[in-house]
């Protein structure tokens, strides 16, 4: 109820910035979250991405704030989904970029409870996850 309380104890709490820091940050993250926005991405940006990119230059897509990676994983999936259906050889890099650190090493490895399953389509489920001791990880392939 003080804010000039509180600007000292943050200043002299050690861990209480990095708590402000948790609470400002919104984590929601799911695969395919709103699963209508996402097959309005693959039909109305990454489809005509695919179609016209130069086989010999990189396809980059960012994704800014991307949490643990769920929904940069989701584009990757799309993405490799559509060059596999088209016959195309192309190559995308994705950038995920996340401010919490604590976030991007759960994207670097990709590895999810097994319960993030279910929002995955069971086509992408099956070419594109590892089952492991109680979670999955994604395949090395897409995650390169």
């Amino acid at each position: 109820t003080d804010p000039e309380a509180y600007r000292d104890r943050l200043e002299r709490g050690p861990g209480e910035a990095d708590a402000l820091f948790g609470d400002l940050l919104i984590n929601v993250t799911r695969f395919f979250r709103d699963a209508a926005h996402f097959r309005a991405l693959r039909d109305e940006a990454i489809a005509p991405l695919i179609a016209t990119a130069i086989p010999d230059q990189d396809l980059r897509i960012w994704v800014p704030g991307c949490s643990s990676g769920e929904e940069a994983y989701s584009i990757a999936m799309l993405c490799a989904d559509e060059i596999e259906r088209t016959g195309r050889e192309l190559k995308v890099q994705i950038f995920a970029t996340d401010i919490d650190e604590r976030m991007l090493e759960i994207a670097r490895a990709a590895r999810y409870p097994l319960s993030a399953l279910s929002d995955v389509p069971d086509a992408l489920r099956e070419a594109y996850t590892l089952g492991r001791e109680g979670s999955f990880q994604l395949t090395a392939q897409l995650r390169d």
